[in-house]
């Protein structure tokens, strides 16, 4: 835990209150500047527009690669070896590069680093529980922001309004006694609810809060606002909040929980997807259908559906046919709502899996992975193994030219902190992490009932 961490933790709610909110007008600087406000206008124009997709992205996809065949080593060195012909004169070329795997980006991720500022970094775990870092410019923060605001407005909500947001940061200390579990970020007028202290006995304080706070957009891990919803139902808690809109984040949902929060909230739900490595943004029309961002990059689809993005918004870590690790199908139609791109029918590979401590709290993925994003690079894989109420085994596969005892000392204390002085945890360094049937590695295996 880093020094500024720790001061926030040990602070009372109220400096913690007005932290959060000095901090969201550090982030507003970083992601609201020129590239945010011309992608934004750019996006929004072109909706009375009659676009050529293709030409549109072979225009930007000439302009990536020859911008990383200059800036990267990694990129310089592969399109040399491959005689490669820039620019290209058809969509179809880019099958020329090979993909990138994660393993291999992880390995030469120093190669793969381009020669401009990124001070930006983007750490991912995944549900596969494979750490890599990546780094972002400002200008790639700020355009993925643009599209993200531009989702958000074609579903009637616009920056500024009231929001609430369900995070996996750790808001609350493990010493604070008030019941309050969220934070006030005033500079984006949006309340922080920490999805850490969610248990039986805390959630009807946290939909007390919500109904509160009014909401006009509700956004984060669906996770979190399916065990709040189940909840007001066994209780009969009704809300009287409207949000025009419900965008979760970063897992998957049932057709049956994503009709339980609509119900419980009160809210239309519009998924989306994108990645912490910077794969470009699918998200959801009003005719429920998801579309690719088509001006932030290419995503092809192998026979088995595994996805290979290349994303025209990764100047500081390119990524050229990256095998995200992700499946998704695709029927090649256009939708009814207007917007040029093709429709991607299903995203597979957001799960939700989840350990549960003694008191009936779950642990869910999206906080578990964030553990292998405190040693970047230095741990290939993990897996979290649950034998019984109060017994974790954590298996992880160190890359031992960077690994040493102090991380995995490191690695104890973060699972004690996330999981609590009443489980029993164990780590263990192996060689490999078994695939189940599917040929998928788990970040979760549950063994109890």
């Amino acid at each position: 835990m880093g020094i500024k961490e720790q001061v926030y933790l040990y602070s009372p709610v109220f400096l913690q209150n007005l932290l959060t909110t000095l901090y969201g007008y550090q982030l507003q600087r970083d992601r609201y500047g020129p590239a945010y406000q011309q992608r934004f206008q750019e996006l929004m124009d072109k909706r009375a527009e009659t676009i050529d997709v293709a030409a549109d992205q072979l225009k930007r996809l000439n302009e990536f690669l020859l911008f990383c065949q200059h800036h990267s080593p990694y990129y310089e060195a592969l399109f040399a070896e491959l005689n490669l012909q820039l620019p290209f004169q058809k969509l179809t070329d880019l099958k020329q590069i090979p993909p990138l795997e994660k393993e291999t980006l992880r390995q030469h991720i120093g190669l793969v680093r381009t020669d401009l500022p990124a001070p930006i970094i983007g750490k991912t775990g995944g549900t596969t529980g494979k750490s890599i870092q990546v780094h972002y410019t400002k200008a790639d923060m700020q355009i993925r922001m643009a599209h993200l605001d531009y989702f958000k407005a074609t579903h009637g909500v616009e920056k500024g309004m009231r929001r609430i947001s369900f995070t996996a940061q750790a808001l609350v200390s493990e010493h604070q006694r008030t019941p309050v579990y969220w934070r006030m970020n005033r500079a984006l007028n949006q309340l922080l609810f920490t999805v850490k202290k969610i248990s039986p006995r805390t959630m009807t304080a946290y939909l007390q809060a919500i109904d509160e706070f009014d909401p006009e957009s509700i956004d984060g891990l669906p996770s979190a606002m399916i065990e709040l919803a189940y909840h007001a139902k066994r209780e009969g808690i009704e809300l009287s909040c409207r949000p025009r809109a419900i965008f979760p984040t970063a897992e998957m949902m049932t057709r049956e929980e994503r009709q339980l929060i609509e119900d419980v909230f009160h809210g239309p739900v519009f998924d989306q997807y994108a990645s912490s490595e910077g794969a470009p943004i699918v998200s959801e029309c009003r005719c429920g259908q998801k579309h690719l961002h088509y001006e932030m990059g290419i995503i092809e689809l192998e026979a088995d559906g595994e996805v290979l993005v290349t994303s025209f918004d990764t100047h500081g870590t390119p990524l050229i046919r990256y095998r995200v690790g992700d499946r998704m199908t695709s029927s090649g139609k256009t939708c009814s709502c207007g917007h040029p791109g093709p429709v991607i029918d299903s995203i597979d590979g957001r799960k939700r899996g989840y350990l549960i401590k003694p008191d009936g709290q779950k642990v869910f993925e999206s906080q578990l992975s964030s553990l292998v994003k405190v040693l970047p690079n230095s741990v290939e894989r993990v897996q979290y193994i649950q034998n019984s109420e109060r017994d974790i085994t954590f298996l992880y596969i160190p890359d031992w030219t960077r690994f040493s005892s102090e991380h995995e000392q490191q690695l104890y204390r973060f699972l004690k902190t996330l999981l609590g002085a009443d489980m029993q945890v164990s780590l263990r360094a192996v060689q490999e992490i078994p695939r189940e049937v599917s040929g998928k590695t788990l970040l979760v295996k549950q063994m109890m009932a």
